[in-house]
């Protein structure tokens, strides 16, 4: 596979809006609230499992005073290495990818457990076979969009390695801006920036959401030091991601105006797409994390990549944060049955 670089388009901003909270028995005095980094990865909808607790103040209900960033696509996981994030929203893949270079970055949830992605193209694609030889786009190399896209091919019976060049455009509202400007011939997009797509005309090949695999698709990352030296502070920041899905699910109105917000899209029709595919369609409940869907993602990996072939999953996830809140009566206590 060819791949060409382009200049990539890192947005780093920093979000500070706060909203009066609700009296808690949890809520935390001025003097007990972490400051923490957490940093975001895609434009979409799948990034309301942060936007969410943020802008409800569910992080503050939990004593976190949370500095949202956003580092698109697997550049987010980098911030972790450095030090400038404590917690990172990204794919799966990019976070498996990093450990096998050598870093100690581990998965403790996953928010979505399947690829929200559909490969779309110019209208002059009409299929399998107007694909070969043309460029796409991915937003980075090692990111979802890019094992997204090499599975997407692979499924219509296309080779990535040899059949097409790729191209780095640095995020998924870049992909469509680039298929705009015919630069490239496709990508993979998600809701809204897919919404918006297809009403432009362009052609949905294939949604990745629909073959069935099980795979970390939108992860929370951290590190192996801060799961052994702040598991308080990841049991809030865990608390506070479940509450504020569930928030987002059962207040459609608010969920929409943070998406029209984070997305800087004010078509309500859009919205309501997004809202219905990612909010209650893919972000789960319970994000847990299995060996299963790991491993799903070190064999797709793995053609790319030997270093991952035959590997423990268990070396790239870990589940006891998570469990522990099940363990506490946490999750039966939101989610009583």
């Amino acid at each position: 596979m060819k791949r060409f670089k382009m200049f990539p388009v890192v947005c780093l901003f920093f979000l500070g809006f706060h909203f009066p909270l609700a009296k808690s028995n949890e809520a935390a005095s001025a003097a007990e609230v972490e400051r923490l980094n957490v940093v975001y990865s895609s434009i979409a909808g799948a990034s309301i499992s942060t936007w969410g607790p943020k802008e409800a103040g569910i992080y503050k209900k939990y004593g976190l005073d949370v500095n949202l960033i956003y580092v698109a696509g697997s550049q987010a996981i980098a911030t972790l290495i450095s030090g400038d994030a404590q917690i990172v929203q990204a794919s799966g893949a990019a976070a498996i990818l990093s450990r096998l270079a050598g870093s100690e970055v581990k998965i403790v949830g996953a928010t979505i457990n399947v690829i929200p992605m559909s490969l779309v193209t110019t209208p002059d694609i009409n299929g399998p076979q107007d694909i070969k030889g043309k460029t796409f786009g991915v937003t980075r190399f090692g990111s979802l969009t890019d094992l997204g896209l090499q599975k997407a091919l692979s499924e219509l019976g296309l080779d990535p390695a040899k059949d097409v060049k790729m191209i780095q455009t640095g995020g998924v509202p870049e992909n469509l801006l680039f298929m705009q400007q015919g630069i490239i011939k496709g990508a993979l997009l998600s809701s809204p920036t897919l919404d918006k797509a297809k009403e432009l005309g362009y052609r949905e090949l294939l949604n990745l959401a629909d073959i069935k695999f099980r795979y970390p698709g939108t992860a929370l990352v951290v590190t192996d030091s801060f799961i052994r030296n702040r598991p308080q502070t990841l049991e809030k920041f865990l608390k506070a991601t479940l509450e504020g899905i569930k928030y987002a699910k059962t207040n459609p109105e608010f969920t929409i105006r943070i998406l029209s917000k984070y997305t800087r899209t004010s078509d309500t029709k859009l919205l309501g797409s997004a809202f219905r595919t990612y909010v209650l369609g893919y972000i789960r409940d319970v994000p847990t994390i299995t060996s299963s869907e790991v491993e799903a993602a070190l064999e797709e990996i793995s053609a790319r990549n030997p270093k991952a072939k035959g590997l423990d999953p268990k070396q790239f996830y870990d589940p006891t944060p998570m469990e522990q809140l099940a363990k506490e009566g946490f999750i039966k206590q939101l989610y009583p049955r």
